[in-house]
């Protein structure tokens, strides 16, 4: 991969954590590194709301970057640390 390809992915990383992070209860922690992004939560809202947060992450991302080029990969975290959840960002169609 050359380093135009990294930095495309490193923009696209970055933009769907400040997306996510502006949709985010107080309190939360969105980071970003290459392809891969760390979002930080609550406890209580992984146990509760992890389904309706995770489909409202994919709908939004998928109405502001319609063509992604590379996977994104998705971590949701509490922050206690007990719960760790992994998920795929997947590239556009076309």
């Amino acid at each position: 991969m050359n380093p135009l390809e990294l930095s495309q992915i490193a923009d696209l990383s970055s933009a769907v954590a400040h997306l996510i992070k502006g949709q985010l209860a107080a309190g939360g922690t969105v980071t970003a590194v290459a392809n891969q992004i760390v979002v930080s939560i609550s406890r209580f809202e992984v146990e509760h709301k992890l389904g309706s947060l995770l489909q409202h992450i994919y709908q939004s991302v998928d109405q502001h970057f319609p063509v992604r080029k590379e996977h994104l990969s998705l971590i949701i975290r509490d922050a206690e640390g007990v719960y760790e959840n992994s998920f795929k960002i997947w590239k556009s169609g076309s």
